[in-house]
């Protein structure tokens, strides 16, 4: 049995890479043996060891990933940013270090904290562990500085050097594992550096997510009637996620024709609807504030009220499991599942995605989605013959507000599709059996498990 480390700037939470870590700990400890340690910043997940400064919301983490990623604003010079980082960097190093000796680690599996740029300073100190210990280490790379999702761009010559020289490491005994095809190729076209492709997968052998005791108020804990259509965005509200598309396409559903055509349309809770049902969306994931406007839902907000549409979120209520506290003790915390549980339709319109998590999720639940074709859509899962309703694959631009558009045929096309599906219950059914059994063939834990165990040293494969 070994002792094998995850790392991350937080773990134990609804975002995929936390949901990933997740999954391949089940293969790690439950089917393979071994010990699992998770180290993260964040201290609000009982069992995770807490190191601060990981955090991307620590203050001299948050400070240095502003001022090297947004705007270079509170330093007077290069010098003195670059004194923060690499002073930064040795206090997580020696904590890393401090952790894998007291624990007797044996591998390594940093995600995303050497490859998505927000973290610097981990990144050299990850680099300065591995070189130090001489452990084996995978770097599990769920999204990279250098990709189009318009996040991170680093402001100086000092934050772009250690981009290029530690993102990722390359050193003789780190494996490297990416999520999808496009990354796989751009790290070796950039960085010369061969990767593992291993796909977000989801477990497919669990009891599928159902109506209970817990989760049977959860419309009407977030004001929702049995009789209201409800679509659910399920991801982390952020820039990228283009949660503006689906207020466009539920704008059109939520008026004229279209809006009488679901008129007796039953919904998730066994009601059909009528002339007083409400279609309501509601973003289940957490408000970052890691983004490219940091202003992202006050502008979602104003966009569903200039358009009439009811646009609600969960907030501290929906987690990453039931009953963790949520400020209140008289307030159920329902988990994710619990959400697409009471769901008629999830949206997906994400323009840039490392992979494609709550997709899967939904296809597991057995419900339609509505999809943007982001880049790894049309590269890895729509190649495999997923039916969904599409906005293409080509933005129009942004609005006078900075959100993004696609054109106002795909959105009109696109709120008829919805309709059609909902008012068409044969179809819907073949639609989400046929997305299921595409899902449980190429993005099961069987798969993951084959895939982690080849990464693994050979002394730890059995």
């Amino acid at each position: 049995m070994a002792t094998i480390a995850f790392f991350q700037n937080r773990l134990g939470r609804t975002d995929g890479v936390s949901l990933e870590v997740d999954k391949w700990r089940v293969i790690l400890e439950q089917r393979l043996g071994h010990r699992v340690l998770y180290c993260s910043g964040n201290d609000d997940v009982p069992g995770n060891y807490v190191i601060p400064e990981l955090y991307a919301l620590h203050p001299m983490t948050w400070k240095i990933l502003r001022n090297g990623t947004v705007k270079f604003q509170d330093y007077l010079s290069e010098a003195d940013l670059e004194r923060d980082i690499y002073a930064h960097a040795e206090v997580i190093e020696e904590k890393l270090l401090k952790f894998i000796g007291d624990e007797g680690v044996d591998l390594l599996i940093p995600n995303n904290l050497c490859s998505g740029g927000y973290q610097p300073a981990a990144a050299i100190a990850f680099h300065r562990v591995i070189r130090r210990t001489g452990l084996p280490a995978i770097i599990h790379s769920h999204d990279f500085y250098f990709e189009e999702s318009g996040e991170v761009d680093a402001t100086c010559h000092t934050v772009a050097s250690i981009y290029e020289r530690y993102f990722p490491p390359k050193l003789p005994q780190v494996t490297h594992v990416v999520i999808n095809r496009i990354a796989q190729q751009e790290i070796q076209r950039r960085k010369q550096i061969d990767a593992v492709v291993v796909p977000n997968v989801f477990d497919f052998n669990q009891p599928p997510w159902q109506v209970d005791n817990y989760n049977r108020d959860f419309r009407s804990a977030f004001g929702i009637a049995d009789g209201d259509l409800l679509f659910l965005q399920a991801t982390r509200i952020l820039d990228r996620k283009g949660i503006e598309l689906a207020i466009d396409v539920l704008a059109r559903v939520s008026t004229g024709k279209l809006r009488e055509q679901l008129n007796g349309v039953t919904t998730a809770a066994g009601t059909p609807v009528d002339e007083r049902s409400r279609v309501v969306l509601l973003c289940a994931g957490i408000v970052e504030s890691i983004g490219i406007s940091g202003s992202y839902w006050d502008q979602l907000r104003a966009k569903a009220a200039r358009l009439g549409v009811d646009l609600r979120h969960a907030g501290d209520r929906v987690r990453h499991s039931r009953g963790e506290a949520a400020g209140s003790a008289s307030e159920t915390v329902y988990s994710l599942w619990d959400s697409y549980v009471q769901a008629d339709f999830v949206t997906y319109p994400s323009y840039w995605e490392g992979w494609g998590n709550q997709f899967v999720e939904a296809v597991f639940a057995r419900l339609p989605v509505l999809v943007f074709e982001y880049p790894v859509w049309t590269s890895d899962l729509g190649p495999t013959g997923f039916e969904v309703i599409s906005l293409g694959s080509e933005l129009a631009g942004r609005d006078e507000e900075g959100l993004v558009t696609v054109a106002p045929e795909r959105i009109e096309a696109a709120a008829e599709e919805v309709v059609a599906l909902l008012g068409d219950p044969a179809r819907r059914t073949g639609m989400v059996e046929k997305n299921y059994a595409i899902a449980q063939q190429h993005f099961s834990m069987d798969t993951l498990e084959e895939l982690v165990t080849a990464l693994l040293p050979p002394g730890m494969r059995q």
